[in-house]
């Protein structure tokens, strides 16, 4: 499988604190083709608390382009293709809402990833010709 040329590993760390990682799709660097692209990867088992997408310069595209995130094994968990839609994709959209006190939380965090495991950009229908989305992961070893 490809990965973002900033793709970054999420792991080494203490495990009494959550920590952030940043790194951002972008056309330019990353085309656009349909498929799929490494976000991040575990080096070590980890608890995923926290995943926000915020699309920097607007996606575009000559059909109908998806993307959904998720990490391995359910591929739309964290962005949905329906989320991602090509029409969602503006210049500072956030696409990945907190979840709201008081009520359940739609985004099922915590997730558990084991080491090796990925979360990952699925382009789907039709390709990306342009933009950039930035993605953002708060993690806990476990």
């Amino acid at each position: 499988m490809t990965a973002l040329k900033k793709h970054e590993a999420i792991g080494n760390t203490f495990g009494n604190h959550v920590e952030y990682k940043r790194v951002r799709y972008d056309f330019t660097k990353d085309a656009g083709a349909v498929g799929a692209l490494d976000i991040f990867t575990a080096s070590d088992k980890v608890k995923v608390v926290d995943f926000h997408s915020t699309v920097k310069t607007a996606c575009t595209s000559g059909g109908s382009a998806t993307v959904a995130v998720g990490p391995t094994g359910a591929l739309t968990k964290f962005l949905t293709a329906t989320q991602g839609a090509v029409a969602n994709l503006v210049a500072n959209a956030c696409l990945t809402p907190l979840p709201v006190e008081g009520t359940p939380n739609v985004l099922a965090f915590p997730h558990i990833m084991a080491a090796g495991d990925k979360i990952i950009q699925t382009i789907g229908t039709a390709a990306l010709t342009a933009g950039s989305i930035e993605y953002t992961v708060g993690f806990i070893r476990c």
